[in-house]
């Protein structure tokens, strides 16, 4: 209930306002023109002032020219929810791919840079073995030669160069 009950001195009895009042409707005559629901066309429920809803008929309210809503695209043959699933299938076989591509290239760099440092390392292993790099110097070549006889004789023969 939303309007405010009326000022009642203390003291008088008070009408509970839960339970329907059927002698007070009985003595009522009833006045006014009748009206059918057929007659009166739709209603509508509006707002009204104190919270609640009045009904209107639907010929009464204002007219808004609300622009026309745009035609639905057409559909295509496919579910886009299927479109969607084959686009990330496309989408990680193409990482894949890419991502083989990229290991391949990186394992053709480090066996490029590997062989590198291994020519390097040969390089630098012969420069510094090249005769004359040390001067002579303490470095000799011995040749043994062993000669075995019958009966256990042997000869041995040392030269140095």
């Amino acid at each position: 209930m939303n309007a405010p009950l009326p000022y009642r001195p203390p003291g008088d009895p008070v009408a509970d306002p839960l339970t329907l009042d059927t002698h007070g409707l009985a003595e009522q005559p009833l006045s006014g023109a009748v009206e059918l629901a057929a007659d009166r066309g739709p209603v509508v429920y509006v707002p009204g002032a104190h919270g609640g809803f009045v009904a209107v008929r639907r010929e009464d309210l204002p007219t808004i020219h609300a622009p026309a809503p745009a035609p639905a695209p057409a559909r295509s043959g496919l579910d886009p929810h299927a479109q969607r699933m084959a686009a990330k299938g496309v989408l990680s076989a193409g990482a894949g791919v890419g991502a083989y591509f990229a290991a391949g290239a990186v394992a053709i760099v480090v066996d490029s840079l590997v062989q590198a440092l291994i020519a390097a390392a040969v390089a630098a292993g012969v420069a510094l073995a090249a005769p004359g790099r040390r001067g002579g110097g303490d470095t000799y070549i011995t040749h043994h030669h062993v000669t075995n006889r019958w009966w256990g004789k042997s000869s041995t023969t040392i030269r140095n160069r």
